[in-house]
This record gives C-alpha cells, sequence and structure tokens, in this order.
C-alpha cells in the first residue's frame, strides 16, 4: 500500500512538474515574441515566419491601426526576411500619432504594442516664397495660380485657407474648381484652377454668376497662417497679393509673335524668348526645349519680365552654330490659350485653325 501511495505520489508530481514545463514553456514562448517599430517599419521578432500566410494574408495575422479597434488597417505591404515578419507603411509615420499593432500568433493569444510616433514639430519654418502669375493685372479669365511654399505642406487644406476678397475685404465664394488640389511631388507647389464654368462664355455659371474676376475691379489673394505644414506647425506668416481684373485674353498663343535673342558665342549668357502677354509659370519650365547639331542642351530655365521673358542658362559657353527651341504646342497664357486653340471658344465661334503636330520648331542662331 506504501509503494502504491509512493508510486502515486511519484506521478503526481512528474505530472505537476511536466505541467509546469509545459505552461512555461508556452509563456516562455509567447513572451519571446515581440514587436518593434523599426526606421519606419513594424517587426515581429521571435517566432519564425513560413514564406507564406498561413491564412493567405499577412492582414489577418499583423495588422496596424492609429485608432480604436474597429479603425481601419494602414495601408501598406508584407514581407518576409530572414524569417521576420515585417510591414512597410504606404505613408511615413506621423509626428504626434500613436500607432497599435497587433500580432494574433497561429494557435496562441495576441500580442498587442503601442509605438508612438516622432514628437511634433514647433518651429515654425513654412512660409510662402513665390505667387504665380507674378503681375499686378490678371486677366478676367485667368485659368489657374500657382503657391510655391518654403517646405512642404499638409494637404487638403486649400479650401479652407485660400481666401479671394473684393475690395471690401468680402471673401467671394465659388472662385476655385471645388475638391482639386493638385501638388508637385516634393509637396511645396500648389496648383489651383479657378472654375471653368464661370470662364466659358455661354456655360451655365458664366452666365449667371459671371467670371470669378472682373475687369476693373481690385482683389486680394489671402492665405492663412494657420496652414500648417507637413510636419502639423503653421506657417510663419500668413500671405497676400493683391491685383486688378483686366481684360479678358481671347487671343491663342503664336511664336510667329515671339521674339528670340540669341546669346553671344563664347559667353554663357542666357537665351531669350520674349511673348506679348504673360505666359504659364509652370508650363514655361518644362515645354520650351533648346537643341543644336549635338542634340539636346542641357541648360537652367527660369522667368522674368513677370512670365513675358523665358531665360536658358547653360552649364558651359555656348559654341557657334545653328540651334532650335522645340514648343511644345500644349504650352499656355494665363487663360489656358495654347498654340492654335482657344480655352475659352464661345459657342457660336468656329474653330478655324488646327494644330496638328505636338511640337513646334524655331530656329536661332548663336554667333
Amino acid at each position: 500500500m506504501r509503494l502504491y501511495n509512493l508510486q502515486n505520489r511519484r506521478f503526481f508530481s512528474s505530472a505537476v512538474l511536466v505541467l509546469f514545463l509545459i505552461l512555461f514553456g508556452m509563456s516562455a514562448g509567447a513572451a519571446s515574441v515581440s514587436i518593434a517599430m523599426e526606421n519606419g517599419t513594424f517587426r515581429v521578432h521571435g517566432w519564425n515566419a513560413p514564406s507564406s500566410p498561413p491564412k493567405g494574408d499577412w492582414g489577418s495575422l499583423f495588422s496596424i491601426r492609429t485608432g480604436p479597434g474597429d479603425a481601419p488597417a494602414l495601408l501598406g505591404s508584407y514581407a518576409v526576411e530572414n524569417g521576420t515578419l515585417v510591414f512597410r507603411p504606404k505613408y511615413p509615420i506621423a509626428a504626434g500619432v500613436q500607432y497599435r499593432a497587433v500580432f494574433h500568433p497561429p494557435g496562441g493569444a495576441a500580442i498587442e504594442q503601442v509605438f508612438s510616433g516622432p514628437p511634433l514639430a514647433t518651429n515654425p519654418i513654412a512660409h510662402v516664397v513665390a505667387f504665380y502669375p507674378s503681375a499686378d493685372v490678371l486677366p478676367e479669365n485667368l485659368l489657374r495660380v500657382y503657391i510655391l511654399f518654403s517646405a512642404p505642406m499638409s494637404r487638403g487644406e486649400a479650401g479652407a485657407r485660400v481666401h479671394l476678397l473684393d475690395a471690401k475685404g468680402t471673401e467671394l465664394r465659388g472662385v476655385f474648381l471645388p475638391g482639386e488640389e493638385l501638388w508637385d511631388p516634393a509637396g511645396t507647389r500648389l496648383t489651383l484652377t479657378l472654375d471653368p464654368g464661370r470662364i466659358k462664355r455661354g456655360l451655365t455659371s458664366n452666365m449667371a454668376m459671371g467670371a470669378p474676376i472682373q475687369t476693373g475691379k481690385q482683389y486680394s489673394l489671402v492665405i492663412d497662417r494657420e496652414w500648417r505644414d507637413a510636419r502639423g506647425v503653421p506657417m510663419t506668416e500668413s500671405f497676400r497679393k493683391q491685383f486688378r481684373g483686366g481684360p479678358a485674353e481671347r487671343v491663342a498663343p503664336d511664336p510667329k509673335t515671339w521674339m528670340i535673342v540669341p546669346p553671344k558665342s563664347g559667353t554663357s549668357e542666357a537665351l531669350e524668348v520674349n511673348f506679348p502677354v504673360p505666359m504659364n509659370y509652370a508650363l514655361l519650365q518644362r515645354m520650351i526645349q533648346v537643341s543644336g547639331k549635338a542634340g539636346k542642351v542641357a541648360g537652367v530655365v527660369g522667368t522674368a519680365n513677370r512670365e513675358k521673358q523665358w531665360r536658358f542658362t547653360p552649364p558651359s559657353a555656348w559654341k557657334p552654330g545653328e540651334y532650335q527651341l522645340a514648343v511644345d504646342t500644349a504650352i499656355e497664357d494665363l487663360a489656358g490659350n495654347h498654340i492654335g486653340q482657344l480655352f475659352d471658344i464661345d459657342v457660336f465661334d468656329h474653330v478655324t485653325q488646327h494644330i496638328t503636330t505636338k511640337t513646334i520648331s524655331l530656329p536661332f542662331t548663336v554667333r
């Protein structure tokens, strides 16, 4: 009997020990799995990830959210690197935002970790460095404006931060195309389009409300200081552009009226092209190319005389010879008119001129 009890005790002790080891092992195994945020990516350490997700979708095992439990998971891509499951968010980690990472190991309890993005910046650095068109008199059928900032800006704010005021300081509504906010890749140049429905003659908005800008009237375009940059910090100061409305521009650009001023050979003087009216600033940067016998000529493009002059400066001295300007026929003036085609064509007018080529060539000689 004693032998039987002793054997039972030994069996019970062994069973307890085995159960303890199993539980301890499970706890140790679970504790060894961790989530880390490293250089803008999220990684699951301590779990040997297979080459493909067990359930066919990594998102069911590993997700990152910035809100409560039912908030949508961040967009991004998954990868397995040396057995480690990695998630790369589509957008950079934002300052001042908390990220909740949850990993569901197959057959185990969920592991959750909260991370904080970089601290919010507080030093203002962003401001408006330029506004185009730069002239003080703008046509009443002005189509686009460009705002250049000193630093990348937050997006989706233009509708609330850009205001067009009349001479009495009253804000004018329905001026810009609603919902359109076009940025360059750097996030420092904003393009805003005035509502074409109010510019084109014969359309309902134009007949009911008139053009956004009226000839002879004074205006101010104001940008709020409260507009935050990409770091979430307001600008250093507000911006105001004052101008007067001028007559509508209803003549299509004609390269025959442009005056080319060739540079002197042996110098690095700028090649100049002078226009009778201001041209679209952004399109001037990329729609005129210079070429010679050896092919395309490299150089720096600039504008002057309130966008009535295009300037091209090469890195080295000009060589004597024959050159050409290749001009994209889609280049525009301030009203959106391009070579051979008016943007604003009266519904009763007939288009009699058609340009079929994408570029035209303008020769000049360097002596």
